[in-house]
């Protein structure tokens, strides 16, 4: 009887796979202009760099590390000035290291079919970089905005790799202790440096930004055609082709090709059909036609819309019926949206 119920489940399987259409994910590349987080008032279109270093320890390099600091602070789309407009305050805090801890591991570990406690030898202790920065507007006494790049303000702990003998720890951090604290620095410096720059782009700037998109194609299957959802993403395709680097609200013809689109994907939703799989626009079909609607509403800038199929797709299909990637890129352009409201140039030529 067991062998009979799992060979009926075998054929239910069998006959639900063979009426399960492919979908393919058809990834692209998107270049166009990225809106400020946090957009700086329109009043002033100049600003300026103060850096301002700490210690820098024998062997680091005060030029390397002032043109590292230099090259990440910028605010692109303003003009860079000597000494006007907004400040941008950078301050590279002197690398702190604590007290450094010769410690001990004990590993359980099998030798000769035994279980034996084995004690190795390490170094630990905790460093950081700190990389502060504000942005100050001109006849204002506090800053506009104030924080440490990278969190660099908290400490890192370093653990060694671990030694079989005290002495061979020893020996290790004598021969490489200021090579090692070098080495720590550079890269923590690199590390904050460059999450300030992208701060400052991501906070401040208009900048270039690459992002990607994620239609769902869906194969013939049996008797199956889907001409109609081919059609949709090459009107889709044609319509990205349209998008400039330097858009930020995608032009006329975008907008039309997207409209074409979206009207063929609502007609196929007419014949939607969650509860069977052997319907052309079937549940799985149909999670995929509200997923690329979704995402055409987020790159038109039509962020109501855009929720309303979400919440037709959740109460339909499920709670994961739209995919967290676009659900993330509609709640980030709709914030820089409403960040800069009232002042959204349709393209920046920076």
């Amino acid at each position: 009887m067991k062998k009979i119920l799992l060979l009926i489940a075998f054929v239910i399987t069998i006959a639900n796979q063979s009426f399960a259409q492919r979908l393919d994910k058809e990834k692209g590349r998107l270049k166009y202009t990225q809106l400020p987080l946090t957009p700086l008032p329109e009043d002033f279109t100049q600003y300026w760099v103060n850096i301002d270093l700490g210690y820098i320890f024998p062997g680091d390099s005060k030029t390397e590390t002032l043109n590292k600091i230099k090259n990440a602070a910028s605010i692109s789309h303003l003009e860079k000035t000597t000494n006007e407009g907004v400040e941008l305050l950078v301050r590279l805090e002197t690398y702190y290291k604590s007290e450094v801890v010769f410690g001990t591991v004990k590993k359980d570990e099998k030798r000769d079919d035994k279980s034996v406690t084995v004690t190795y030898y390490n170094v630990t202790f905790d460093y950081k970089y700190p990389l502060y920065f504000e942005i100050n507007l001109p006849g204002e006494v506090d800053p506009l905005n104030s924080g440490f790049s990278n969190n660099s303000n908290q400490m890192v702990t370093y653990e060694s790799k671990l030694f079989k003998t005290s002495k061979e720890r020893n020996d290790w951090w004598n021969a490489n202790y200021s090579t090692l604290q070098g080495n720590l620095r550079t890269a923590l410096l690199n590390a904050n440096v460059s999450k300030l720059g992208n701060s400052l782009d991501n906070l401040y700037s208009y900048s270039k930004n690459s992002n990607y998109t994620e239609f769902v194609a869906v194969k013939k299957f049996k008797k199956f055609e889907y001409n109609d959802l081919d059609l949709a993403l090459e009107k889709v395709k044609a319509a990205i082709e349209e998008i400039s680097e330097n858009d930020i609200v995608f032009n006329d013809k975008f907008t039309a090709l997207m409209d074409e689109a979206i009207v063929i994907w609502n007609k196929a939703l007419e014949e939607s059909d969650l509860e069977s799989k052997k319907t052309r626009i079937n549940k799985k079909v149909t999670e995929a036609i509200y997923n690329n609607l979704c995402l055409t509403y987020v790159l038109m800038s039509e962020f109501e819309k855009a929720d309303e199929v979400i919440k037709i797709a959740q109460e339909t299909i499920g709670k994961r019926a739209i995919d967290s990637y676009i659900e993330s890129f509609l709640n980030d352009r709709r914030a820089r949206f409403e960040a800069n409201e009232g002042r959204i140039p349709a393209s920046y030529e920076g």
